[in-house]
């Protein structure tokens, strides 16, 4: 188990109703919302959750991307709850609940301040809040970041922004060549260890396939690697079993989002993912994945 066992039961249990302050769309197919409820600005720690509800709709775990006094997450489109986000204007109302899960574990000592920050596809929200609070503890970060194309890398100018504060290098790779490297965050996480190897730790958030393919990168660096994943939650509590890992039943939404990889290698990692019903489904993606 990763992270701070943050469990507030009267936070999980019932929802903070309040208003959308802002919104941003970020790439085609995503926007990040902003909202006020400072019970989980408070607590959050980069790597946990909220569950959102989208009234009317359903309710459903968005990734936090950024607190300040005000909380942030970002939604692709993908569904009917996110559709209707989507939809949504500044002043509309949304309930949540959270920090749930838990998140990245930062190293201790002092000579362990050197992090790679890897996130594909949608995986950048964890992964940008992760580095602006590395940089608040003054760990020199190194980022990859990897998508389809150049108008999907999310959070892109924010990576950029932190350059001046803390990011040391940033290196973008698209399965287009539309931006940086031709290839995925994977190609990404290989230019930087080529170069400099000596991180203490690497955190990631993004496809599956992706998150397998730099598991086995990192083995022959022996660097340690905590990733958050992405499984169907319904309660996101631990309680409805949706999103259970593994035979000794890691929930994601409990034990994890982010876990050690090195815990994950008699999991479903990689393998097998869950439908609504709780029916295991083969995992499929593209070895080659952003």
């Amino acid at each position: 188990m990763m992270g701070n066992d943050n469990y507030n039961p009267s936070a999980i249990l019932r929802p903070i109703v309040t208003p959308i302050l802002e919104i941003t769309t970020e790439t085609p197919r995503t926007k990040a919302f902003t909202i006020s409820a400072p019970s989980i600005a408070k607590e959050a720690v980069p790597g946990q959750f909220m569950m959102v509800w989208v009234p009317g709709i359903d309710e459903i775990p968005m990734s936090i991307s950024n607190v300040n006094q005000d909380i942030e997450f970002a939604a692709a489109r993908v569904g009917d709850a996110t559709t209707r986000l989507h939809e949504l204007k500044k002043g509309d109302l949304l309930g949540v609940r959270g920090p749930l899960g838990n998140g990245f574990v930062f190293p201790k000592t002092p000579e362990e301040k050197i992090l790679l920050l890897v996130a594909g596809g949608c995986g950048s929200p964890p992964i940008a809040f992760a580095a602006a609070v590395a940089i608040r503890m003054g760990f020199v970060v190194d980022v990859a970041l990897g998508a389809t194309r150049k108008a999907e890398l999310l959070f892109y100018k924010r990576f950029k922004g932190l350059e001046t504060q803390g990011v040391r290098r940033l290196v973008v790779a698209t399965d287009d060549g539309s931006e940086g490297l031709l290839g995925t965050a994977v190609d990404a996480a290989t230019f930087l260890l080529d170069t400099d190897p000596a991180y203490s730790a690497c955190f990631a958030c993004g496809p599956e396939g992706m998150l397998v393919n730099l598991n086995s990168l990192l083995l022959k660096y022996s660097i340690p690697l905590q990733v958050s994943l992405e499984r169907y939650m319904k309660c996101g509590v631990g309680l409805c079993g949706h999103c259970i890992i593994d035979m000794e039943g890691s929930r994601v939404c409990h034990e994890g989002p982010v876990f050690d990889a090195k815990l994950l290698k008699e999991s479903d990692f990689g393998k097998v993912t869950r439908d609504a019903t709780g029916k295991k489904e083969p995992i499929q993606f593209d070895s080659n994945a952003s």
